[in-house]
């Protein structure tokens, strides 16, 4: 009794494990977790510090992202476990319908026509079956003629499509991961200006997977012009133009990389970079440098340092500010009217703490003064990857493609003629889209009409 129920249990755990239930529910995990890898911020992808910075502004809600792994989530099992899952859920549904492929095999007997399939009768009719086989021929049925019934079948390949699918889909699911996972796949974000110039091996990443040794071939350009555009607080479309080595222009976008084997470079986010200034009695600079800020997605302050011992600017640029009661915020990403919420500390000491326009000079002690330029230029986030594996990710992405284009555009399709004692009965069965099928079995009966009248009499169909 005990094994025997052992056994029924393990029966419905492999009927849920191959259902088509398991495999929405997983789908739906994969968008929800998906989702949160493009909004979270992730480790490897930011800097630590932003990435720290962020945990702390979101308090606990942060702190628990971090904690279960949704700052990580490439390298924790909210990815690879549904994706595992599926797998084996797929694996099982291909097992436990592989009698389907034996719908490619051309039937020896005409099938027997189900409850279900459409109807239709032609009176008083003596067409040989020839002729119907004919007609059906002409609408790329493939027949098999008796002595009282002429079977049309087409798209009786259909069902490879539907496996090609599946067998693609498997593929990807193992070869994705282990794209995705590999140790050896660089993966890292740089920050470069407009007239600024990137060179993989001398260049500071804001964040890498792993150190950029002399194994890695080179990868130079310069940013020559940064095109964005914004509705409101959003970003609808970036795009880098890319000066290479060569002298010739490449395009970068969100969705769309520059290739220099073995890497591609794609958008990731875009900021403005501000120029600051320390000038003396005599106005003359001692000291200055470009800083990057960021003015999204996270609103943060920027760090800086004022190259003097314990001094130092903590900074928030509002491109488009607005006050709103007592806080500042942006109308917009557009450089409208650009402020700064800045706290200067100078050798240990706070100098100033509030809202800063540009060229408004702040006092330094030892008559010094500290500004930031009128010029303010943007800086573009890109993300350079290894082509590792990609190549067979695309493969398997094509063959998921080719494997619906082969199930859809020729769909499976039974028509069955047969003679009745005073009429002739045809019967038809389409898979998928019905209500097409309905048309087109309605237009072949109407044909066998129209045939029959030029015998017999006028005959009808019903």
């Amino acid at each position: 009794m005990g094994s025997s129920s052992f056994g029924r249990w393990l029966g419905r755990q492999r009927d849920f494990l191959a259902s088509g239930r398991l495999t929405v529910w997983l789908l739906a995990i994969l968008v929800l977790v998906l989702g949160a890898y493009l909004f979270l911020p992730q480790e490897g992808e930011v800097s630590a510090r932003a990435l720290e910075r962020w945990v702390e502004t979101q308090g606990l809600v942060g702190q628990l992202c971090q904690t279960v792994g949704l700052t990580d989530i490439l390298h924790s099992p909210f990815i690879w476990a549904p994706c595992a899952l599926m797998f084996v859920n797929l694996l099982l549904c291909m097992i436990r319908r592989r009698e389907t492929l034996g719908l490619c095999c051309f039937p020896d007997q005409p099938p027997s026509p189900a409850p279900s399939w459409l109807r239709a009768q032609i009176a008083a009719t003596n067409l040989g079956e020839e002729v119907v086989a004919e007609l059906l021929r002409r609408h790329g049925y493939r027949t098999l003629v008796t002595d009282e019934s002429v079977y049309g079948l087409r798209g009786r390949f259909a069902i490879l499509g539907h496996w090609l699918f599946h067998i693609a889909l498997l593929a990807l699911l193992v070869v994705g991961t282990a794209v995705a996972l590999s140790p050896a796949l660089f993966r890292a974000v740089v920050a470069v200006g407009e007239g600024e110039r990137f060179d993989l091996h001398t260049t500071p990443l804001v964040s890498s997977n792993r150190p950029v040794g002399s194994e890695f071939p080179e990868l130079r350009f310069q940013v020559e012009q940064i095109d964005t555009f914004t509705e409101g607080t959003a970003a609808r479309r970036l795009e880098a133009h890319l000066s290479t080595p060569a002298g010739k222009i490449e395009r970068s976008g969100i969705n769309r990389p520059y290739r220099q084997p073995p890497y591609q470079v794609m958008v990731h986010g875009f900021g403005y970079m501000a120029g600051w200034v320390i000038v003396n009695e005599a106005q003359k600079m001692v000291d200055g440098a470009w800083v990057k800020l960021i003015p999204f997605p996270y609103g943060l302050s920027e760090t800086f340092s004022l190259g003097y011992d314990d001094s130092g600017v903590y900074a928030r640029l509002f491109p488009d500010h607005e006050l709103d009661g007592e806080k500042n915020r942006n109308r917009s990403f557009e450089l409208h009217n650009p402020k700064f919420t800045a706290r200067i500390v100078w050798r240990g000491e706070k100098v100033y703490d509030g809202l800063l326009e540009l060229e408004q000079k702040v006092p330094l002690p030892d008559g010094l003064e500290f500004f930031f330029l009128s010029e303010i230029r943007r800086y573009v986030l890109l993300e350079v990857i290894q082509e590792q594996g990609h190549l067979a990710v695309f493969t398997c992405l094509g063959g998921m493609i080719l494997g619906l284009s082969i199930r859809y555009t020729r769909l499976r399709k039974e028509i069955l003629v047969r003679r009745g004692e005073a009429a002739l009965e045809v019967f038809g069965h389409g898979e998928v889209f019905e209500s097409l099928f309905e048309e087109e079995f309605t237009r072949l009966a109407q044909a066998l009409t129209s045939l029959n009248s030029r015998g017999d009499g006028p005959g009808e169909a019903t």
